[in-house]
């Protein structure tokens, strides 16, 4: 840990690491989970979490944090489905875990990944924050009480 970033440091740490990363860390969650749908899962969990903790989080030591809660998240939803589910459901769920995405799934993906980080490295600080707060589900009242905002600047930011 050490010194604590600014919200405008920590948001552009964060679209930086997902654009670089975000093909590994997909991967790592899909190493750990039962199912391609619990990967995605973990994979968003653990982004909220790098998202809320950026500030605190050390600059040169971020990715490796963010893989490894990425695979935190990924054993706990793997916990969890093996509480629930019976293990002959699990053992269908495991094939299709470990099947790789073809080339092409591959390259969207990828494609989509870069256009989305192209996009945000256009945005200004406060329209990361205002989109940040949003994916997170809260409405622009709560963005605006949360950032010290008018109503009307949240708006413009979205």
């Amino acid at each position: 840990m050490g010194v604590r970033l600014n919200k405008a440091e920590a948001d552009r740490m964060v679209v930086d690491v997902v654009a670089a990363h975000a093909d590994a860390l997909l991967r790592t969650a899909r190493k750990h989970s039962h199912c391609a749908d619990d990967a995605q899962d973990a994979y968003q969990r653990a982004l909220e979490i790098f998202v809320r903790r950026a500030p605190d989080l050390d600059p040169d030591r971020v990715v490796g944090w963010v893989h490894t809660v990425c695979r935190h998240e990924a054993m706990a939803l793997r916990l969890k489905r093996t509480e629930t589910v019976a293990d002959r459901e699990l053992a269908l769920e495991d094939a299709e875990a470990r099947e790789q995405p073809s080339p092409e799934d591959h390259a969207l993906t990828h494609e989509r990944i870069s256009q989305a980080a192209e996009a945000l490295r256009t945005l200004k600080p406060q329209e990361v924050q205002a989109l940040w707060h949003r994916s997170l589900g809260k409405t622009y009242d709560e963005i605006a009480d949360e950032l010290g905002w008018s109503y009307t600047k949240v708006n413009a930011a979205m």
